[in-house]
């Protein structure tokens, strides 16, 4: 490659202005690949049920070059029909129209093409383009399992048939790109044929120093501030949270604490907060808001609370909402059970129980509320550094490189 920019195709269902943590995570990680010229194929966020984040327009417009939306009446029906038995999601729809927008680009002129999941149906339509030109060296990235994922709903001949796209998709793809170990591990462990580990590559998500306020708020006194920012949905629900609240309300010798929590599905928290009494007093939902308000918000909390489903085995998930706290620079409780969310709450300094012990749950949420109160809460400026996006982005540069080098290689 010359010493011109990187020119990137970048295909991915979920891209600013739709609201979903993928949007927020593929917007910052592929804005922070240095010296490239982007362009995106991506969804229309008319498609999505959920109303679109207009936040991020301004950062996604300074970052990316062409941006190419597939759209569509009949897609729009079908994109918020509830619980479509189309496997490995509803946006298998779109390969045909994703895969016309991105040979319209003229993929013969791009350096590499990525692929960016969820909704792992994209890397569908990347693989199709990947048929039609076999020198283009192709980047899969997977946020989220695709087989024998914890919310997986099983389709007669639809999951055998995505299981098979998936074992393609794995065999393909020039590398493979995973945000923990953990989960390129799962995916091995559905494919050990496929050879995942002599072309995969780690690269956790990132925070944008510069989407939050600067400097980083300090704590006054007062009450402590407690915030929790997402979507409670299946097994991953506020109760537990709230029964330790609503124990805690009636120890005298806690400082003052208010948890505020903001999201889609606050009157079904409503609902779910009203079965516990004393917690009403110390518990408020704010709402929804767009990812860049959630990140100014996120700064002026004391501390910030995670709480994650049970799981049979060690979790695979680290979930971006911990890395948009990282960037915040707060103290961080987190109800998760063993796994990269803990390894990674123990590195920085926080405070976490296993959801399957809630006695440890009320004592170590007690013993961060206490700490906060009187300014003992060390986090760790080293380990928040790490996830810095202009770090990662550097280190994604670094596997496009190696996988565009050893593709010409190769020819």
């Amino acid at each position: 490659m010359s010493d011109r920019p990187m020119r990137i195709l970048c295909m991915g269902y979920c891209f600013p202005p739709v609201a979903s943590p993928e949007a927020f995570v593929t917007s910052k990680t592929m804005a922070a690949i240095p010296d490239a010229q982007i362009d995106i194929v991506t969804a229309s966020a008319s498609l999505y049920a959920q109303p679109p984040d207009h936040s991020l327009d301004a950062y996604v417009a300074a970052g990316f070059g062409h941006i190419e939306r597939v759209d569509g009446t009949l897609l729009r029906i079908l994109g918020k029909v509830s619980r479509l038995p189309i496997r490995p999601d509803r946006y298998l729809l779109l390969t045909r129209a994703a895969t016309a927008r991105a040979e319209a680009l003229g993929p013969g002129g791009y350096d590499c093409l990525v692929s960016r999941s969820q909704y792992h149906s994209v890397h569908a339509a990347a693989r199709r383009l990947k048929q039609r030109y076999p020198d283009l060296p192709w980047v899969a990235c997977f946020s989220d399992p695709w087989s024998g994922g914890t919310y997986e709903r099983h389709i007669p001949l639809m999951s055998a048939w995505s299981r098979n796209l998936e074992r393609k998709v794995m065999r393909e793809a020039d590398a493979l790109v995973f945000p923990t170990d953990d989960m390129r591990l799962h995916f091995e462990s559905f494919h050990p044929e496929a050879a995942i580990a002599a072309k995969s590559h780690i690269i956790p998500h990132g925070f944008d120093p510069a989407l939050y306020p600067e400097p980083a708020q300090e704590r006054t006194g007062g009450t402590v501030r407690l915030g929790i920012f997402g979507t409670f949905y299946g097994p991953r629900t506020p109760r537990l949270l709230l029964e330790a609240i609503d124990r805690l309300a009636g120890n005298p010798s806690l400082p003052d604490f208010a948890l505020e929590t903001f999201g889609l599905g606050g009157e079904a928290f409503r609902r779910e907060l009203a079965q516990f009494g004393d917690a009403g007093n110390h518990v408020s939902h704010g709402g929804i808001l767009p990812h860049t308000a959630a990140l100014n918000r996120m700064a002026a909390c004391d501390i910030l609370v995670i709480s994650d489903a049970p799981t049979p085995d060690r979790s695979i998930f680290l979930t971006s909402k911990i890395i948009d706290y990282l960037g915040a620079r707060r103290p961080l409780f987190a109800i998760t059970p063993e796994g990269p969310t803990k390894d990674l709450i123990k590195r920085v300094g926080g405070w976490s129980a296993s959801p399957d012990d809630p006695e440890a749950v009320v004592a170590t949420l007690a013993d961060a509320i206490r700490s906060v109160a009187v300014s003992d809460a060390d986090i760790s400026d080293t380990v928040l550094d790490e996830y810095r996006i202009d770090l990662i982005g550097r280190r994604f540069r670094d596997i496009l490189d190696q996988t565009i080098a050893a593709g010409t290689g190769a020819r």
